[in-house]
């Protein structure tokens, strides 16, 4: 915390703020599309998580505080896991669809609903591959359904 009683360091300005359930980390979402989680006894940073290509409006933990949610302006949800606040790591990043939604997690999991119409396919280098063209081919790459947890 600096003189004022802010907590740096983010860049820009700071769009959203969440405590979690115990009070004892705070997590705040910036301009400078970062999400970052704080000790809440000492305002020193303990993670800086980057996925997120745009700003960050919005962060909220889930009610026994092991999950956190951020949403930015880059159109996605991003889930992560904060059990461990020191080694927090992305979980899943959803994407919500005009006709559906998609959720993928950073081992090539991924579950859909809906049509995604065009709208949610896998780049690799500059080629587009459609849903499900990939799965057959690399392991990590498979389709979940709905239902199944990742």
């Amino acid at each position: 915390m600096d003189d004022a009683g802010t907590l740096a360091p983010h860049q820009g300005r700071v769009r959203a703020v969440a405590f979690s359930p115990d009070g004892e980390t705070i997590a705040t979402g910036c301009d400078d599309r970062l999400v970052r989680l704080w000790d809440a006894a000492t305002a020193t940073c303990r993670r800086t998580l980057e996925h997120h290509t745009d700003r960050v409006y919005g962060v909220s933990f889930n009610n026994d505080g092991t999950l956190l949610a951020s949403a930015g302006d880059d159109g996605t949800v991003r889930l992560w896991d904060v059990a461990d606040p020191e080694h927090a790591q992305l979980r899943a990043t959803l994407i919500g669809l005009p006709d559906g939604w998609a959720a993928v997690s950073p081992d090539g999991r991924y579950k859909l609903d809906g049509d995604p119409g065009g709208q949610f396919w896998h780049v690799i280098g500059t080629c587009r591959f459609e849903v499900g063209e990939l799965d057959p081919y690399l392991t990590q790459v498979r389709r979940l359904s709905v239902d199944a947890p990742f």
